[in-house]
């Protein structure tokens, strides 16, 4: 019976580790690459710090995102939350990036 436990258990492990893997998806990629891009060249931002919410995956299925919200480090200290319009456009996808919260804090909650 702990043999049964211990499998069932390690599984469920795996099942949400697999979910909430660390690696970026192709939308938060997109997402923080037009974010890095919009910042470039501004002394008041740290972007190799950027990260941003990735598709949402409601019941282990994952959906396509069409807006990411970006947490970029401010080089003073905290970070600024810029929105990002993921539009279709044909096969491609184009990115509208717009400064969302000031000093919103480095955590993204949504």
């Amino acid at each position: 019976m702990r043999v049964l436990f211990a499998l069932v258990a390690s599984c469920c492990a795996l099942l949400v580790l697999a979910g909430c893997g660390g690696t970026e998806d192709a939308s938060q990629r997109l997402a923080r690459e037009a974010v890095v891009a919009h910042v470039a060249g501004d002394p008041a931002y740290e972007a190799d710090g950027t990260h941003c919410t990735g598709n949402p995956r409601p019941w282990f299925v994952e959906r396509q995102a069409t807006e990411s919200i970006c947490a970029v480090p401010r080089a003073g200290g905290g970070c600024d939350w810029f929105h990002v319009d993921l539009i279709p456009v044909g096969a491609a996808v184009t990115t509208r990036v717009r400064l969302d919260s000031p000093d919103a804090g480095c955590t993204l909650g949504v």
